[in-house]
Order: structure tokens, then C-alpha cells, then sequence
């Protein structure tokens, strides 16, 4: 009897790391396209998810659904505002409209997100190449629509924004079709805090309005700003978060951004040591300028990227943002698209405790070189 107790122990272990290993029975096969219409179609019904495995399918549901109506939107109601001579007026409703109907959504789904807790357990697989859909709803589902969900290959390639193609010799060369992903818990936090940045970038656009010629901005709703600036500093807390647990995992397994350590990563941007190392600054200087911590500079008669969009602070001080989203300007305040000011109530004295930012200076470099480009892909892919 005392020999079977190591067995037993054995046994139980084992059961455990299969439960670690593997995702809920009966949870959601992405791996398929007819599996990831099975999947979508049980997320429609509108059940309440009961688990992690159901919150994560729920999510690449509803997000890639998202992806098909602003798709839908700009396209087909493009087309039709112009053909049907839609007054601006009219034109501004609807963006505003579909922009809210973004804003909702993914704030929906980035409480889902931030509910999942997945610990060491992998969850489900992801063949991203097989989610075909009829995007923009026309009844068939064309090449570029069939892989607008693919992933790029993998390496060092520069970043360029391309228009659709319907090449398949386009998509076998530059994607990886094949590309398996097994969701961890880094995955879920690369997923959160992408949705806490868009979702904190389209607030603050709603913050403002178009004037009535169309030559500036009205601060219509100086609250948003608040709300965006929450959004976006808890996004970069997240991405600072992500890149701990991924630099913790020792795993090796269809991994989507994986460490130096893990050769099994499909994520479309190689991330060595430096780039960790790299990555880690830019989150510490980012969060510092967001939260006040450091300052923009903005002087007048400054020179540099910010030179055409920055306010004329006083000699000697630079924009402190934080200040600027969390004391906004009264509602009613008009920004002209040319020789814009905000107020000098957003600039701060530049000492020891508030020193200027060398995020603008990194950013003027990068552009000046041949790495810029690559340096703005590897930027969209870390978030």
C-alpha cells in the first residue's frame, strides 16, 4: 500500500498539468475556419461567457466582428454618402455615431480581457489565417478579405501600409499561413493593452468637435480627456506588465510574442535581449512623460518634430502633459488648424523633479535613419 502512494501522487500530478496544459473541454476550435464560425456563431447568441477559454473566444468573436463593421462602414457607407450627396453635417452624425459604437465595444471587451486569468495554463489554439470572413458584407469572401487576419512573416522587414491584395502569390510570400498560436496569459495583456490604447485614442478624439468651416477644433466634452488619459496610462502599465511575464515564461510552444529564450514565436518582429532592454525604457520614459513626471519640450522657436504642433510655453519650461488631459481647457475652446496655442496653463518649469523628455529626441533620430520604419513596426507590434 505505501508503494502506491508515490503513484497516486504521480497520477494526481499529472492530471494537474494536463489541466494546466490544455484548454476547458468543449472550448472553442480557432484552428479551422468552420471552427472559427462555430465559435462566433455561440458568441452571437449572447450567452454570458463562463470561463476563461469562453471570455478569450468571446473577445477574437466580437473584435474581428468590429473589424468587419468599420471595414463595412468605411467602404459601402463611403460609397453611399457620395453617391446620395450627404451633407458634411449629416456625414459628422455618422462618424460620431460609429466612432461611439467602437469606443463601446471595445471597452465591453476589454473587461473580458482584464477578467482573464489564465496563470501558467495555455489556453486556446489560433490560426489566424483561417478566420475567413465576408468583411464587407458583399456575400462573398474575396483573397484579401480571407487573410486579412494573417500574420506577417516573421523578420526585420520594414513597416509599410499597403492597400488589400488579392494575390495569393502576395499572401503566401509575405505571410505566414500556417502560423499556430496557443494564448497564454502574456497574450491576454498584449491583447488589454492594445484595446486601452485605442480605445483611449478614439475618446480622445470624441473629446472634441469640427467647427462649423471645417478650420479647427472645438473642445466639446473636456471630460473625455480625463477618461482617455486613464485609458492610455493604465495601456502602458499593462504593456510594462506584458513584457515581465513574457520575459518570465520557459516554455517553448506556439507562442505568439515570445522571448529571446523561445525559438517557437510566430510574433512578426524578432525581439532580442536589446530590444527587450529597449522596450522596457520606452514604457519607463512614456508612462514618466504621461503621468507629468517629465516634460515635452515645447518653446517657442523650437525646432524638431514637435516644432509645427507644439504650444509656445515660456522659455525655460515644457508641456507637462498630465496637466494638460487632467486640467483641460473649458469646453467651447477653439483650436485652428493653423497657429494653434494651448493655454500656458499646460506648461511647466523645467528643474530636477520635471527634466525634458528624450522620447522626441529618440523619435527625431529614428526618423532620420534607415531603422526609422523599422523602428515604427517594431513600436506597432510591442504596443
Amino acid at each position: 500500500m505505501m508503494r502506491l502512494i508515490p503513484v497516486a501522487r504521480l497520477a494526481a500530478a499529472l492530471a494537474v498539468s494536463s489541466a494546466l496544459a490544455l484548454p476547458a473541454a468543449g472550448a472553442a476550435d480557432f484552428t479551422t475556419t468552420a471552427g472559427y464560425a462555430d465559435a462566433c456563431a455561440e458568441v452571437a447568441r449572447g450567452g454570458v461567457p463562463k470561463d476563461d477559454d469562453a471570455r478569450i473566444a468571446a473577445v477574437i468573436c466580437r473584435d474581428t466582428a468590429l473589424v468587419s463593421q468599420v471595414v463595412t462602414w468605411a467602404t459601402e457607407g463611403a460609397k453611399r454618402m457620395e453617391k446620395e450627396r450627404i451633407p458634411k453635417e449629416a456625414i459628422m452624425i455618422e462618424v460620431r455615431k460609429e466612432i461611439d459604437y467602437v469606443i463601446a465595444e471595445l471597452g465591453a471587451t476589454r473587461k473580458l480581457l482584464a477578467q482573464i486569468k489564465l496563470g501558467k495554463r495555455k489556453s486556446l489554439r489560433l490560426a489566424p489565417a483561417r478566420w475567413e470572413r465576408d468583411i464587407d458584407g458583399d456575400g462573398t469572401v474575396k483573397l484579401w478579405e480571407k487573410y486579412l487576419f494573417a500574420l506577417p512573416k516573421r523578420g526585420q522587414q520594414g513597416f509599410r501600409l499597403t492597400a488589400p491584395s488579392n494575390e495569393q502569390a502576395y499572401y503566401d510570400s509575405q505571410y505566414n499561413l500556417d502560423a499556430v498560436i496557443r494564448v497564454d496569459q502574456s497574450d491576454i495583456l498584449w491583447s488589454l493593452a492594445y484595446h486601452h490604447f485605442i480605445e483611449g485614442m478614439l475618446t480622445n478624439l470624441r473629446a472634441f468637435e469640427l467647427t462649423d468651416k471645417f478650420d479647427g477644433l472645438i473642445l466639446a466634452r473636456p471630460d473625455l480627456l480625463k477618461t482617455a488619459h486613464r485609458l492610455i496610462g493604465n495601456g502602458f502599465a499593462v504593456s510594462g506588465k506584458m513584457r515581465q511575464e513574457v520575459l518570465a515564461e520557459t516554455d517553448d510552444d506556439e507562442e505568439w510574442i515570445g522571448n529571446p529564450k523561445q525559438a517557437a514565436s510566430v510574433f512578426p518582429v524578432p525581439l532580442d535581449a536589446a530590444d527587450f532592454a529597449t522596450w522596457g525604457m520606452m514604457i519607463k520614459e512614456m508612462s514618466a512623460l504621461w503621468q507629468g513626471r517629465t516634460l515635452l519640450p515645447a518653446t517657442q522657436g523650437g525646432r524638431g518634430m514637435l516644432a509645427l504642433v507644439a504650444p509656445f510655453c515660456p522659455e525655460g519650461s515644457g508641456l507637462n502633459v498630465a496637466r494638460l488631459y487632467l486640467h483641460p481647457p473649458a469646453a467651447g475652446t477653439v483650436y485652428a488648424f493653423r497657429h494653434t496655442k494651448l493655454p500656458t496653463d499646460s506648461c511647466q518649469r523645467i528643474d530636477k523633479a520635471h527634466p525634458l523628455s528624450p522620447i522626441p529626441q529618440m523619435a527625431e533620430q529614428a526618423s532620420k535613419t534607415d531603422a526609422g520604419m523599422g523602428f515604427l513596426r517594431y513600436l506597432y507590434w510591442t504596443n
